[in-house]
C-alpha cells in the first residue's frame, strides 16, 4: 500500500512482518516489525496517513500508529467467531475500520475503541476476502 501523498510504502509477508519503507528518491526500508504471529494478509494506510492497519490469519486486524520512522500498536480487533481476516478498508475520515473474515463476516469497528464490533455485516456464506468503501458525502464535483 502506497499513502495519500506517495512518501511511504508499507508490505507485510507471510511470516507476519511488515515493513515501512521511504519511497520519496531512492526506497529504502525505514523499518521492519513483526505485526503478527503468522501470515500477514493485508496493510493499508489510513486516508490520513497517521495509522496502518494489517490484517492476519491469526484472526485479527491491528493499528499501528506512524511515528517519524517507526509505528506503535495502537488497537488489536477480534471478535470471537472471526477467524482469518483477509482485508481492511478505513472510512474516508479515518474514525473507522471495516474488516473482511472467513467467517463471512464483514465487520465495522470504531478505530479509537476495540470492544467490539458496531456492526456486523453477515450474509456471505463463504469467507469475505475483500471489501471496498464508498462514502458518497465525502465525494466532491
Amino acid at each position: 500500500a502506497v499513502n495519500n501523498i506517495a512518501s511511504q510504502l508499507c508490505t507485510i509477508d507471510n511470516k507476519g512482518f511488515l515493513k515501512l519503507w521511504d519511497i520519496t528518491s531512492e526506497p529504502k526500508c525505514i523499518t521492519t516489525k513483526q505485526c503478527h504471529a503468522n501470515r500477514g494478509l493485508k496493510c493499508t494506510f489510513s486516508p490520513d496517513c497517521a495509522t496502518i492497519a494489517t490484517t492476519s490469519a491469526d484472526a485479527s486486524a491491528k493499528l499501528w500508529n506512524i511515528i517519524e520512522d517507526d509505528i506503535s500498536l495502537f488497537e488489536t480487533f477480534t471478535s470471537p467467531d472471526q477467524k482469518w481476516v483477509w482485508d481492511a478498508v478505513f472510512s474516508t475520515d479515518s474514525q473507522f475500520l471495516f474488516t473482511a473474515s472467513s467467517d463471512g463476516t464483514v465487520r465495522l469497528w470504531d478505530s479509537q475503541i476495540s470492544s467490539s464490533p458496531k456492526q456486523e455485516y453477515a450474509a456471505h456464506q463463504k469467507a469475505v476476502v475483500s471489501i471496498a468503501f464508498w462514502d458518497k458525502e465525502a465525494q466532491s464535483f
